[in-house]
């Protein structure tokens, strides 16, 4: 089964762009529960490999979040691709970007991503690599107590049960309490002109960090290990 992967990490920078109104030592300790810390350096190899294209946002999700849509409905919350809401402790306005600025990143970025795997040779798989919090935060308010949620969408993009089969029989047999779209369901696609699948893996923060501390912990190197043996699978 042998396919060439992108690797989609969104969510793992800390950083803004130069002359932003917000850079990470100005958030608060819930915004700072959304970033997904480490994410790069989880599913990406430290050596280039043959077939593995990774593909990582360098800028933090609350100025743009390439995972969202166009017209979100979580753009009503403050949540779009652009963050921005009210803090209800200090009801300041938290606008992180202007719409436009980061509409023109969305824009380059998802450009970027469509450019790469078209290029791909053979069958294509985009994994989407994610983390989400332990804690109670502004997207999730009572995190699930699973370890990793494997998820996918039920379109062209849907890689088949053989594929979602061995991605979980992979995470159980070494011991991961394993969701199936559930708690967190769907895998980011962009459009292009070739056929390809998409996967969406979400890793709990507990295994390999401390929220509070940001640290890594000593579950790290051994989630790292798990989460990039699931390349083999397809012939990496």
């Amino acid at each position: 089964m042998k396919k060439n992967l992108l690797l989609h990490v969104p969510h793992a920078s800390t950083c803004f762009p130069e002359g932003a109104s917000f850079c990470f030592t100005n958030l608060n300790r819930d915004e700072r529960l959304l970033i997904d810390y480490y994410t790069d350096e989880l599913f990406v190899p430290d050596c280039g490999c043959d077939g593995i294209v990774p593909m990582v946002f360098p800028y933090c999700r609350l100025y743009c979040d390439v995972e969202r849509l166009i017209n979100d409905p979580l753009e009503k919350v403050g949540l779009g691709i652009s963050y921005a809401w009210v803090n209800p402790a200090s009801k300041e306005v938290r606008n992180f970007s202007t719409l436009a600025d980061a509409f023109c990143l969305y824009a380059d970025f998802h450009a970027e991503v469509a450019k790469k795997l078209t290029a791909m040779h053979g069958q294509r798989l985009l994994i989407d690599c994610h983390s989400f919090s332990a804690l109670p935060n502004l997207l999730v308010s009572c995190p699930p107590d699973i370890d990793i949620c494997i998820g996918y969408n039920e379109d062209e993009s849907f890689p088949g049960e053989e594929v979602i089969g061995m991605m979980v029989q992979h995470f159980q047999a070494r011991g991961y309490k394993v969701g199936i779209n559930a708690p967190f369901s769907n895998s980011k696609t962009f459009s292009v002109p070739v056929k390809y699948h998409s996967v969406m893996i979400e890793v709990n923060k507990r295994l390999y960090m401390d929220e509070e501390s940001l640290e890594k912990t000593s579950g790290f190197h051994r989630l790292r290990k798990d989460i990039q043996e699931v390349y083999g699978l397809f012939g990496k």
